[in-house]
C-alpha cells in the first residue's frame, strides 16, 4: 500500500478544565462534526487538514489527561471499537471496547486499578485514513504511588471525520507494522 506519510510534531498542554474553544465544540457537536468531516476529504498534506487534526488532537488528548472522557471522546463514532494490547486481557480488561461508552469504560477502570497516567505524544503521523500518535505514558500507581514511564503508540482509523477504531501499543515496532509502516 502506497500511503503518504505527513508527520508533525506534537505536545499536549496541561489543562485543568475546557478551554472556551473545547465548550464550543461540546455544545455544537453537529457542526464540529461538519467541519472535520469536510476536512477529512482534503489531503494529508493540506495546511487546514493538519492544523484541523493536530488542534483536534491536542484538544483530546488535554481531555483524556485531566479525565474529562465526555470532551477527549467527543470525535469518536458511536459505535466506535478501542482494541486493548493482548496483555491487558490477562489483567482483568476485555479485548475490545466498542463505543464512545465502551471507550470511557475502560478508561475509568484502568484509572481505577492503576492510578492516574498522563499521555505525552510527540509525534502524530497522518497516514490519511488512520493517524499514528507516537510518544510516552507516565504515571503512578494507585496504591502505591510508585512512578511508571513506557513507550507509547496509538494507532487511530477516521471515517468521515471521526474515530471509528483506537488500539494502543507499548511498543512502538508493533504500532509501526500495525500502521503499515517500518522503523
Amino acid at each position: 500500500e502506497n500511503v503518504e506519510v505527513v508527520r508533525q510534531p506534537f505536545a499536549v498542554k496541561a489543562r485543568s478544565r475546557r478551554g472556551v474553544e473545547e465548550r464550543i465544540y461540546m455544545r455544537f457537536p453537529s457542526v464540529v462534526t461538519f467541519v472535520t468531516r469536510a476536512l477529512w476529504r482534503l489531503s494529508p498534506r493540506s495546511r487546514p487538514r493538519r492544523a484541523l487534526l493536530l488542534r483536534v488532537a491536542q484538544t483530546g488528548f488535554d481531555a483524556l489527561n485531566r479525565g474529562d472522557f465526555a470532551s477527549s471522546f467527543m470525535l469518536f463514532h458511536p459505535h466506535c471499537e478501542f482494541i486493548t494490547p493482548p496483555s491487558f486481557v490477562a489483567l482483568g480488561f476485555d479485548r475490545v471496547y466498542r463505543g464512545r461508552e465502551g471507550r470511557s469504560e475502560f478508561q475509568r477502570g484502568w484509572t481505577a486499578e492503576w492510578g492516574v497516567m498522563r499521555f505525552e505524544p510527540e509525534e502524530m503521523l497522518d497516514l490519511g485514513d488512520r493517524v499514528l500518535f507516537v510518544g510516552r505514558v507516565k504515571g503512578s500507581g494507585l496504591s502505591s504511588g510508585a512512578g511508571f514511564e513506557s513507550d507509547w503508540a496509538n494507532v487511530v482509523t477516521i471515517s468521515a471525520g471521526r474515530v471509528i477504531r483506537e488500539q494502543p501499543f507499548f511498543d512502538r515496532r508493533e504500532a509501526l507494522e500495525a500502521a503499515g509502516l517500518s522503523e
